[in-house]
């Protein structure tokens, strides 16, 4: 078959969110018993604050191996961070059998249940935090406390609707009128009751689930605050390069020392990341002697049997959904490239 360009109005909505699930459960399954099959993001800054990443990855599930590169003007503040631009991100699709290419895909790619929704790699995002929140989380979750109020947030909680029946939401952010908006858009959507409410502790208060989808550079809770039995999920990156070029002082945080400290179980997407980028949640704390690169647990070595997750009803667990991966795009990617096929979707590359 001849590969496919398929261009950014051909994505919108194209995947259901929880076939984007199991599809990226599958590329960190897959690693976890390979670990030749993905290679760490790479990023660079130029002074402007224009940065572009590299994430690599092969899912031989998927008959698919490539890459997925995207481009974002990022502004940082003094407490967060913010994206006066977003680019296109470019697929990169070729056959994992023999190297033949399969597509290049154009665009942010968004779901079905929100087609609308534009935020960087927000689905491929939010897909990887729900298979590590399956992971790690009570299976009896019902209740879920959110940080963040946008684009990633709303990708966030349609995925984890996915992993676990939600009956119950808080949300908070630093703007009371997005939170409205959040639980207006989102409660009737899936049929939720969702309360926005007035401060960090509240929206912490008697949840099984803490979730922090916020473009903050620091910490956005007290990790005192923690209730056993509460499983947390965290996705700020690292803007170490930022503070490299010189571009800002401190790097970037959304989680506590005393979070860090407090959680039986340490679950990450890739330590190799944490270290090469000197993420401040991951790496600075192991710096300090607050915890050890041995207590780390990486989501592929459990979904490969490798490693153990929770294991009592009361701990405290953690999820460091620390840089987005080849394997999760790549799988994301190929799930795509059939649903486009199905409908007839893209145009031809001819030689």
């Amino acid at each position: 078959m001849k590969p496919l360009l398929i261009r950014p109005a051909e994505i919108r909505g194209v995947v259901g969110m929880k076939a984007a699930v199991e599809a990226v459960r599958t590329g960190f399954r897959e690693w976890g018993e390979n670990p030749q099959l993905n290679a760490p993001r790479r990023r660079i800054h130029v002074p402007t604050g224009v940065r572009v990443s590299v994430h690599q990855g092969g899912v031989p599930a998927a008959k698919a191996t490539g890459l997925m590169t995207h481009c974002e003007w990022v502004k940082p503040m003094a407490e967060h961070q913010e994206y006066p631009r977003l680019n296109h991100p470019v697929i990169v699709l070729y056959d994992s059998a023999e190297g033949e290419l399969k597509a290049i895909i154009i665009g942010e790619i968004t779901c079905s249940e929100l087609p609308n929704n534009i935020a960087v790699t927000g689905v491929r995002t939010a897909a990887t935090s729900a298979v590590g929140t399956d992971l790690l989380a009570r299976p009896d979750a019902e209740r879920l406390g959110i940080f963040g109020s946008q684009g990633q947030a709303k990708n966030h909680l349609v995925a984890l609707t996915k992993v676990r029946r939600i009956k119950e939401v808080k949300v908070y952010s630093r703007r009371p009128e997005n939170c409205q908006k959040f639980a207006d858009e989102m409660g009737p959507l899936l049929n939720i009751n969702i309360m926005p409410v007035s401060s960090a502790r509240e929206v912490m208060q008697g949840m099984d689930i803490v979730l922090c989808a916020t473009n903050s550079s620091v910490p956005v809770f007290d990790g005192h605050w923690l209730e056993p039995g509460t499983h947390v999920t965290t996705i700020v990156g690292s803007n170490v390069g930022l503070v490299k070029g010189g571009f800002i002082q401190a790097k970037r945080r959304e989680i506590d020392d005393v979070t860090l400290a407090r959680s039986d179980v340490l679950g990450i997407v890739s330590i190799q990341q944490a270290l090469q980028d000197e993420q401040a949640d991951i790496y600075d704390p192991v710096q300090r002697g607050v915890i050890k690169w041995e207590q780390l647990v990486e989501i592929g070595d459990i979904l490969a049997g490798k490693k153990e997750g929770r294991t009592k009803a009361d701990q405290i667990t953690f999820y460091k959904n620390n840089a987005g991966q080849g394997v999760a795009d790549v799988a994301l990617g190929a799930l795509v490239l059939e649903q486009a096929q199905k409908k007839n979707a893209g145009q031809i590359l001819d030689a």
